[in-house]
């Protein structure tokens, strides 16, 4: 036991060989037992299901073949297809779907890569066994990015495809034989082609990845034909993905830019929190910097961020802007993407420094996680080569302490102190009222079909409900939802409602089309009893005579 023990030490600190990084299966196992036990928290208290955003992937997931109208289009544009996809298989069966277990079991694999991918790209960079190890921890111990893992929200998808494609161009940039363009696509283009279907992050990822590829290619053979030929080698297949969604909005919506502009776009979303006021970042660099920042700091931890500070310094003042600096910078692409896209208004970031003053969207700051990973990898390398062998585990061991201090503060109030616990017990009250009236139904249920408006305010809840999607008359029913709206003892034993979300823009989300049309219907209360109330969520069921 102590030999085996011994010897995986060993190869966590080996050297490269090839395509082969020792340790590597190590970190993957180690990466699934944690992500496993995480899971068996969170599921067993129920709060891998407080973002309602997490039970809307769940079901966008299900009615792709569980619905009144299966099939592919019930992708929908709103979000990129591949997390639902990916959690397709999952939620085949009802008890991991209504559990939420579904995206346990695809956050345990998905936490496993990342944790993976940046031991490797650690690897690939020339750092120790110290080096390989904080990537490691950095992602393994912290709270916040533990319990997103296991929630069907697509942070965990987007960042396993980032560092996929981070972790195949580390291996071509690094490699001493000459990998074609062919190898390239594989082991770079298809996961960065995954990263573009999963989130637009993945989109500037392929852009700096693109513009890395040419200076480095160019660097090593000064021709530019090489050049752009390793250039379109990567580019190719994730090119092809986003052509795939364009024709794909082209063909469902008749509209290519339908994800951009749509009725249920971040566009339109925008634009009415824009209207309200409630979007001061938005041209404003200095509120930009520090609300995202305050995310940040609030989700990865001062411990944690000092260090990637300190690692940025070292690694540009030891490297320069040779190829690895440029590789870094890469990683650090959904980063400066998020930031822009704060700048510009195209999302909204609150927590307790912002104007409202209310959590939401602070688990965008997760998509920083590789880079600083990455950069507190360069700062535990560079402390681990001290000449004075004296004074490195000394350094260490304040730096481990410091990370197990910070954790101890974390854990003594995890949902006040973590931006992102805040967040999902934020969105759980809220829809504690929707959540009752669903499990309600849940126990009452037995057949006569189900009439409600999913995409209204504080209704997405079909998982906690746990009926099949099939018995469910929504908006993604296609031309199955407006004769049910218009009479609905036709089609359904159950209506159920948002009684607050009566008003608003058709079709604006807050809006609960089915309240709305039962209040222009007047037989509908001769037809129909409250059959559960909350204050804000009713059940009504049809009369037996009727």
């Amino acid at each position: 036991m102590v030999s085996s023990l011994a010897a995986a030490w060993e190869r966590l600190g080996a050297p490269v060989e090839g395509r082969k990084v020792p340790g590597a299966r190590i970190v993957a196992a180690v990466a699934a037992v944690v992500g496993y036990l995480a899971c068996l928290y969170t599921i067993g208290h129920g709060t891998n299901l407080d973002y309602s955003d997490a039970q809307s992937h769940l079901t966008i997931a299900r009615r792709i073949f569980d619905s009144k109208a299966p099939g592919f289009e019930q992708l929908g544009t709103v979000w990129l297809p591949v997390p639902h996809l990916l959690l397709a298989p999952f939620v085949v069966n009802m008890w991991l779907f209504s559990t939420g277990w579904a995206a346990g079991l695809l956050g345990i694999l998905a936490l496993s890569g990342t944790a993976t991918g940046l031991y490797l790209i650690a690897a690939r960079l020339g750092l120790g066994r110290a080096g390989r190890l904080a990537t490691t921890l950095v992602v393994l111990a912290n709270p916040a990015v533990l319990y997103v893992y296991t929630t069907a929200l697509t942070e965990p998808v987007l960042i396993m495809c980032i560092v996929g494609g981070m972790a195949g161009l580390a291996h071509w940039a690094t490699s001493r034989r000459r990998m074609s363009a062919g190898e390239l696509a594989v082991f770079a283009g298809i996961p960065s082609a995954a990263a573009v279907l999963s989130r637009y992050e993945g989109w500037a990822l392929v852009m700096t990845g693109t513009l890395f590829v040419l200076v480095v290619s160019k660097r090593r053979t000064s021709q530019w034909r090489e050049a752009f030929t390793m250039a379109g080698g990567y580019v190719m297949i994730p090119a092809a993905a986003v052509l795939w969604w364009l024709s794909y909005n082209w063909a469902i919506y008749g509209n290519p830019l339908e994800f951009m502009f749509g009725q249920y776009s971040a566009f339109a979303q925008q634009k009415n929190i824009t209207d309200g006021g409630l979007l001061p970042t938005k041209g404003n660099l200095g509120l930009t910097l520090s609300i995202f920042h305050w995310s940040l700091l609030e989700t990865s931890g001062l411990v944690v961020l000092a260090a990637a500070a300190c690692g940025a310094v070292v690694l540009v003042f030891r490297r320069g802007f040779a190829n690895s600096t440029l590789l870094v910078a890469v990683t650090g692409s959904a980063y400066a993407f998020a930031l822009l896209s704060l700048f510009l208004g195209q999302t909204a970031i609150n927590n307790d420094h912002s104007l409202p003053t209310t959590w939401w969207n602070n688990r965008f700051a997760l998509t920083a996680l590789p880079l600083v990973a990455i950069l507190a990898a360069v700062f535990v390398q560079e402390l681990a080569r001290l000449r004075l062998r004296w004074l490195r585990p000394l350094l260490l061991g304040a730096l481990l302490a410091a990370l197990v201090v910070q954790n101890a503060w974390w854990n003594a109030d995890p949902t006040g102190r973590l931006a992102v616990l805040a967040e999902g017990r934020m969105s759980a009250e809220s829809t504690t009222n929707s959540t009752a009236a669903a499990r309600w139904l849940n126990q009452h249920y037995e057949s006569g079909g189900i009439l409600m408006d999913e995409s209204a305010r504080g209704n997405a809840v079909l998982p906690v409900m746990g009926i099949p999607l099939k018995e469910i008359y929504n908006r993604a029913s296609g031309d199955y939802f407006a004769p049910a709206l218009d009479d609905p003892a036709k089609y359904a034993k159950w209506v159920f409602v948002n009684v607050e979300a009566g008003a608003g823009a058709r079709d604006s989300g807050p809006t609960d089309l089915v309240y709305q049309a039962i209040l222009k219907n007047p037989s509908f209360g001769m037809r129909y009893s409250v059959a559960f109330s909350t204050p804000t969520h009713r059940i009504y069921e049809r009369s037996s005579d009727s």
